[in-house]
């Protein structure tokens, strides 16, 4: 037992260089993939060291006690000077970990949380957003107009859908070049951007079209709030090689019914009314209405 109890502390030295030799190894290897861990591997490393000094020393002193090694050892290292070094070191160490943890990697973990979250959003953000004009792009739209939509029918709430098209934009790209085309754009986005509430949402969903969910908002309230766009839009020309480019453009509008199948179906008679409105000539605002209710209408007329 005595021999038992004296190689113990070398058994427990061994496996402390392994860790050791194990940490120096990973970090050798990969010096930048550990980020705020770096500080605990320095920890971890320094609490290592002090259990390989702390169980060398006592491994040397038991070993001489039971006469493995020579008892002049035993003598030297039982010094009551001696004796205290290692719990001398046993509170150096407290103090650097305690000093590393608190001081040092809480605050950069809690830094690199925050720095992570950040990418996070930033990365949601990008996946959401149009990187010309900063709306939304179709996707993301598609999924917010498909919330308002079931909401809308679920409380017998208004809601109105909107399409704008710049008219003739491909003559625009033609003649002045895609910079000139990439300005009506944004444009365009901007003064959507300002004419709309809070509450409304805006989003590219093409080329040169734009969409916008108007909730609470009947389609004649629709009307007005598009009357107000498309005037807007054409009192900010745009310079493009020297010459003042007046943009306009045209919106088809539908408003949301119990009965409207979902997102698609709204979106298709939007663009249904902007068919009509361009084929009217372009720079104006038409209401999607049912061929029944269009067709009484004519008849009326």
């Amino acid at each position: 037992m005595s021999i038992v109890a004296a190689l113990i502390y070398w058994v427990i030295v061994a496996i402390w260089l392994t860790v050791l030799a194990t940490i120096i190894f990973l970090y050798v290897r990969n010096p930048r993939a550990f980020g705020a861990t770096r500080l605990l591997l320095a920890v971890l490393a320094v609490d290592t060291a002090r259990n390989i000094f702390e169980n060398t020393y006592f491994g040397l002193y038991f070993g001489s006690q039971y006469g493995l090694l020579s008892p002049e050892t035993a003598h030297i290292l039982g010094q009551p000077a001696l004796l205290v070094v290692p719990k001398i070191l046993n509170v150096f160490a407290g103090c650097v970990v305690l000093g590393l943890l608190l001081l040092r990697w809480l605050p950069l973990a809690v830094s690199e949380r925050g720095k992570a979250e950040q990418h996070a959003r930033d990365l949601e953000t990008l996946a959401a957003v149009d990187w010309l004009t900063d709306l939304y792009n179709r996707r993301h739209f598609e999924t917010v107009a498909r919330r308002e939509l079931a909401r809308s029918q679920r409380y017998l709430r208004p809601l109105s859908m909107l399409i704008v098209d710049v008219d003739h934009f491909k003559a625009v790209n033609d003649r002045f070049g895609h910079g000139a085309g990439d300005r009506v754009l944004q444009t365009v986005a901007t003064t959507c951007q300002r004419v709309k509430r809070d509450a409304d949402v805006v989003a590219r969903i093409g080329g040169d079209e734009f969409a916008v969910v108007l909730p609470e908002t009947t389609d004649a309230a629709a009307a007005q709030f598009a009357e107000r766009l498309r005037q807007e839009v054409s009192q900010f020309p745009i310079s493009a090689n020297g010459e003042s480019l007046r943009i306009t453009v045209s919106i088809g509008i539908c408003g949301a019914s119990v009965g409207t199948s979902g997102i698609e179906a709204l979106l298709g008679h939007a663009d249904q009314a902007l068919y009509q409105a361009k084929s009217a000539g372009r720079n104006r605002v038409v209401v999607w209405r049912p061929a029944v209710a269009a067709n009484l209408r004519e008849a009326a007329e």
